[in-house]
């Protein structure tokens, strides 16, 4: 717990530094047209490494950065995600369904506020509060947050992870009794992004140690416009083609 700490400390602290941070207070009704934001990725035995987050008001984009020629694109006006494989030369895309679906057990999800970090430096006046989410008594997620940063990015990831969440559910029933989990069943299914409701999450990670800290973010960037295009030369099918066996070999 500490390393977390630690790691958000350091992180607001370079914000500061850098600038990306406003002493003012955020205004809720306005509207940014575009904003880059930098992470740093952690996951179990993988060195961190950065990513990159844009977003408009019509398109939400991760990346790993300047340059990158794979990446994943959400069209927030048709609510399709599409994953460009630049090795491939592949498109896939995923269109938002709504399925109805009950977990298989009961969910008892719970949060506890653990308090606002008093010796981190705000961010727009704000200052960060950590919270802890449970299902059924066990701990599955740490998320540190701003309330009132940059909520039309809040917004796009929340539509983002609902597009994912309901994906999920038309597979849910193939996965074996065995292996259902109550954390791992309300993060990715049936309680997807509830973190979110607290603002924009500057640190978050879960219990197995994977998560992400805020780096820097920008919000008077100005992306290329040929960020949010789709290749055309490439081969493009959707996720329902895969299923329904139209795919040969994966894609390629």
């Amino acid at each position: 717990m500490m390393l977390q700490y630690k790691a958000v400390m350091m992180s607001l602290l370079a914000l500061t530094m850098l600038g990306g941070c406003d002493t003012s207070e955020p205004d809720p009704g306005k509207q940014k047209t575009s904003v880059k934001i930098d992470f740093m990725e952690h996951e179990q035995y993988v060195k961190p490494y950065p990513t990159r987050l844009i977003v408009t008001n019509k398109f939400m984009r991760f990346d790993d950065g300047e340059g990158s020629t794979s990446f994943i694109l959400f069209n927030r006006d048709t609510d399709t995600i599409y994953s460009v494989n630049d090795e491939d030369r592949t498109v896939m895309s995923l269109k938002d369904q709504e399925i109805d679906l009950e977990p298989p057990m009961a969910l008892e999800l719970e949060e506890r506020n653990l308090g606002t970090l008093e010796e981190a430096p705000k961010i727009q006046g704000m200052t960060p509060v950590h919270y802890q989410f449970f299902a059924n008594g066990e701990v599955c997620y740490d998320v540190v947050a701003v309330k009132g940063l940059m909520p039309d990015v809040v917004d796009a990831m929340q539509a983002f992870k609902t597009i994912l969440a309901n994906d999920s559910k038309v597979t849910f029933n193939n996965m074996p009794a065995d292996l259902h989990n109550a954390c791992d069943m309300s993060m990715s299914t049936f309680a997807t992004g509830r973190h979110l409701k607290h603002g924009f999450p500057i640190q978050e990670w879960s219990v197995d140690g994977d998560g992400r800290t805020l780096v820097d973010y920008d919000e008077s960037y100005k992306p290329d416009p040929t960020l949010f295009e789709l290749p055309e030369d490439y081969r493009h099918f959707s996720v329902q083609d895969i299923r329904g066996g139209k795919v040969n070999g994966g894609g390629h």
